[in-house]
């Protein structure tokens, strides 16, 4: 018994692990999208503690916070700031908790 209780968490482990990372790559299409339709190429996307970022005080459990190093045209290096839902089917949700008063989808960046 102990043995199929083992075995049921692993797949349980695997799957999240496989879901979080699909939707690290869905945050980061878009945040590239994002980038480039402002006429930005992206460099540097990496996640870090809400508490550093632009979104310090509008983050709860549903977001998950991108530093980004992008440039233009016309500058050597920029800052964006992108809050992202944890939500794989949607990742544009408006209020993911709506319970808990979730923060959605939002873009920080210098134009």
């Amino acid at each position: 018994m102990t043995i199929i209780i083992l075995f049921l968490l692993g797949i349980i482990a695997v799957a999240l692990v496989i879901g979080l990372n699909a939707l690290e790559k869905q945050h980061e299409e878009e945040i590239k999208t994002i980038i480039s339709k402002k006429g930005g190429i992206v460099l540097k996307i990496e996640r870090v503690a809400p508490e550093t970022s632009a979104f310090k005080n509008d983050f709860n459990k549903s977001n998950v916070i991108y530093r980004i190093i992008y440039k233009n045209n016309f500058d050597s290096e920029l800052l964006a700031w992108y809050r992202g839902v944890n939500v794989v089917n949607d990742i544009h949700a408006d209020n993911p908790t709506a319970l808990e008063g979730g923060f959605g989808e939002k873009m920080d960046i210098s134009t």
